[in-house]
């Protein structure tokens, strides 16, 4: 897999987008992992964590890292 450039500069920012899917597979957006983990039980069960990695600039948001599952944090 090759590795995707990720511009920087002033307007630009490393982020990571944060969603629920549920067994049906329709994705609800969240604001961080805390918030995602917090909601996860009420979207029953089958439902998952996903995250990816994106860049943000002015006007445009492009993927860098497709989506991943990401298991809960124990403790």
């Amino acid at each position: 897999m090759a590795l995707m450039s990720v511009p920087t500069g002033i307007g630009v920012s490393d982020d990571r987008e944060w969603v629920i899917q549920n067994a049906k597979g329709r994705k609800f957006v969240c604001d961080s992992a805390a918030e995602a983990f917090e909601e996860l039980p009420e979207y029953g069960e089958g439902a998952v964590v996903l995250t990816r990695r994106v860049v943000r600039g002015m006007f445009v948001t492009k993927v860098v890292e497709d989506w991943k599952q990401v298991t809960p944090p124990t403790g």
